[in-house]
């Protein structure tokens, strides 16, 4: 099992589902960003402890590193399924984002199974590759999830691409750091709160000759890379951020990928993981989906999981710009339960 990019069956899969197929799915959200006339969303921010699944050439990790983002290295853990042998021969850029990411102090594992990372935070990949024990996550972020088995049949495909999908999320859960969220539960009672606080402000702007007062729910929460207190950056220690974790996952918002139902696997998910350990599989609750801009990371370069192949792969991230579905990460939160841990 593989776990980069999408593969060439799955493009065989677009060019013959029509569009009456495209409305079946559960996680096929309609797009409300447009990157001409909405301010794209960047997900992190100086403080996140981010955990990367299922890298390919690395150079997303390398992107976080670099301006404008510029997470602190000691922040980041880079991790590919591939082991590090593999990784140089399927991704012939891979070795320069890797000692770049070392260089600056940043982990980078090989032979990382996402489905497999164990309760405490040790892997268990094909490579033996590992992740230290008992550190947590306040993002995780895995782009572009596939199996790469090369499956043709379709519904097998997508059941080989939800089994990851689940196992993955069974394994995040314990690893995402716990704190308040940045996206409330509001319930109808809480919203109905609002909304008369909200009338009752109107009505008393609309008689004030002063400038109305500015409302934390007017900012804009798009990016969370905002004013920060850069003091944690005069540390190197790793230090989780004391809030909620989140998991962002990307795919392209076109069938077949949409047919694997994300959004629905992560909020109503079956009652035990893939698997024959029949282990208790978690619940998300959908935060948010946005669209993924690859020019937003400097020198990030998109590569399936078969590798870069002269000739066949195309380079400048036309893999997903020349494709008929956006780029769109979904985020997802863990509803709190009692879900039994990962046994090592």
């Amino acid at each position: 099992m593989d776990q980069g990019q999408g593969e060439d069956e799955d493009k065989d899969t677009e060019n013959h589902l029509n569009d009456s197929t495209k409305s079946l799915t559960s996680s096929s959200l309609p797009s409300t960003s447009s990157s001409a006339h909405r301010k794209a969303t960047i997900p992190f921010d100086k403080t996140d402890t981010i955990l990367l699944l299922g890298e390919a050439n690395f150079s997303f990790a390398h992107s976080l590193i670099l301006a404008p983002h510029s997470i602190p290295p000691h922040q980041i853990c880079a991790t590919s399924y591939d082991s590090e042998q593999v990784c140089w021969e399927k991704y012939r850029d891979a070795k320069g984002h890797v000692e770049a990411l070392k260089a600056a102090g940043a982990r980078v594992e090989f032979g990382i199974d996402a489905g497999e990372l164990g309760s405490k935070g040790k892997a268990k990949g094909k490579g033996k590759g590992s992740i230290e024990g008992g550190m947590k996550w306040s993002r995780v972020v895995f782009n572009f999830p596939h199996v790469g088995t090369g499956i043709k049949d379709q519904d097998r495909n997508i059941l080989a691409n939800q089994h990851l999908l689940l196992r993955t999320l069974r394994a995040v859960h314990p690893l995402l750091t716990r704190g308040p969220s940045s996206f409330p539960i509001i319930d109808s009672q809480s919203k109905s709160k609002l909304k008369n606080k909200k009338l009752k402000r109107k009505r008393s702007l609309s008689i004030s000759l002063s400038p109305p007062p500015q409302s934390d729910n007017d900012n804009d929460n798009d990016n969370d890379n905002n004013d920060l207190d850069d003091s944690h950056l005069l540390t190197t220690e790793f230090q989780p951020p004391k809030k909620e974790g989140t998991i962002l996952i990307t795919h392209l918002n076109q069938p077949p990928y949409t047919l694997w139902a994300l959004a629905r696997l992560a909020t109503r998910p079956p009652a035990f993981c893939p698997g024959p350990k029949r282990l208790p599989q978690p619940k998300y609750r959908l935060l948010r989906s946005f669209e993924f801009t690859p020019d937003l990371y400097e020198g990030y370069q998109h590569r399936r999981t078969i590798g870069f192949k002269e000739g066949t792969s195309r380079d400048s991230n036309q893999e997903i710009k020349g494709r008929k579905g956006e780029a769109r990460t979904w985020e997802f939160a863990p509803v709190e339960q009692q879900v039994s841990e990962v046994d090592e």
